[in-house]
């Protein structure tokens, strides 16, 4: 009976880590989901600025970096958690 009584607290132990475990990525998802979408509306921004004005293609391509900052960041969080 002390065996099974042991092996039980090993599983709960071994779920209650597992389930930390998800927690923390949890918030990560959130904040990944965050950044593609500052992402998606930077360069719908950028992509209105570029075509929309002649004169602001500067100001479009700098929106479209700042996006492409963004998306790296997001990447980085996506492989490193």
């Amino acid at each position: 009976m002390e065996d099974v009584n042991k092996m039980l607290a090993e599983q709960q132990q071994e779920l209650e880590r597992i389930r930390s475990k998800r927690s923390r990525y949890g918030n990560m998802e959130a904040v990944r989901k965050v950044l593609n979408v500052v992402f998606l509306v930077l360069a719908l921004v950028g992509i209105i600025l570029y075509f929309w004005s002649p004169d602001k293609h500067i100001a479009g391509l700098m929106v479209i970096a700042v996006g492409m900052i963004v998306k790296i960041v997001e990447f980085f969080i996506r492989f490193m958690f």
